[in-house]
């Protein structure tokens, strides 16, 4: 069961797991703040440290704001904001609130792409007199996958067919040699790494699969993640592949060798409470 305290802050939280790795370069601007946490002030200074300002697609520079209160009109609303004025509303000493400010820093065109395709959605809702929080198929998919999000990469179709068989066993154990050469999981979801603090088991990534060539599991992680940043937001403009909430894959990620220590043992994949055999299937 997930132990819903939130955690004190930890500059050295980067360190606690194989799942923060994507992260770790950005981790060490906060190491210096071991008496508290960092104000958004420091948020900022990270951003303006940048070569180049991450932007929204309306070409206005990302900027860390305050959270306000209830929005009163279309254009304050959360979405709305980021894409109209650049505006990140972000509360003080907040996880799932800096780990969302890091996965812009990680992955700009496709943060900047999930935001842009929910503006015209919401924008539609409204003047046909909808609810604004009704969301359409696209939009719960865009954000399942934006709060929960991973990226499964493998040079090995047949590694992603055992993901999509829902074959656990195979894949983390018995293929555990294969996995370690020819697949790589990225976690992007912000709440993915909020949960990561206080791991458990039963944690599950709305994934994308990505089938790529051999060189580019070699990457180190600087050069990997502009790579996935760019193939990311092609594949969400594109529109085709993923466009409702089914389309993304269930992904234990705790399973990946060496992100649990408890799964050095083969007994590990027994558990099918979390190794479930297909969806909507119980044990």
């Amino acid at each position: 069961m997930q132990n819903t305290e939130r955690p004190d802050w930890s500059p050295d939280f980067a360190q606690r797991s194989p799942l923060f790795e994507p992260l770790h370069a950005w981790s060490l601007a906060f190491t210096r703040f071991t008496q508290g946490w960092p104000d958004l002030d420091a948020y900022q200074q990270l951003l303006d440290a940048q070569s180049e300002p991450i932007r929204t697609h309306s070409g206005q520079a990302l900027k860390i704001v305050p959270q306000d209160s209830r929005p009163q009109r279309f254009e304050e609303h959360y979405a709305p904001r980021i894409y109209m004025t650049g505006e990140l509303q972000t509360r003080r000493d907040n996880w799932h609130d800096f780990f969302q400010f890091l996965s812009w820093l990680t992955f700009p065109r496709t943060k900047a792409v999930i935001n842009a395709l929910h503006v015209p959605h919401a924008e539609a809702r409204l003047a046909g007199g909808g609810d604004l929080g009704r969301r359409t198929p696209l939009e719960n998919m865009l954000s399942l996958f934006d709060e929960g999000g991973a990226v499964v990469i493998a040079s090995d179709p047949s590694l992603l067919q055992l993901i999509r068989d829902f074959q656990w066993k195979t894949l983390f154990w018995e293929r555990r040699g294969d996995l370690a050469r020819d697949l790589r999981c990225i976690s992007f979801g912000h709440a993915v790494y909020e949960k990561a603090l206080r791991p458990y088991l039963g944690m599950t990534a709305n994934a994308v699969l990505l089938d790529v060539e051999p060189d580019l599991l070699l990457l180190p992680m600087e050069s990997l993640l502009p790579a996935l940043d760019e193939r990311l937001a092609a594949l969400f403009t594109n529109g085709t592949l993923y466009t409702q909430p089914r389309d993304l894959q269930p992904f234990p990620i705790l399973g990946m060798p060496g992100w649990d220590p408890a799964n050095a043992q083969a007994a590990y994949y027994d558990k099918v409470q979390y190794f479930r055999p297909g969806r909507g299937t119980r044990p």
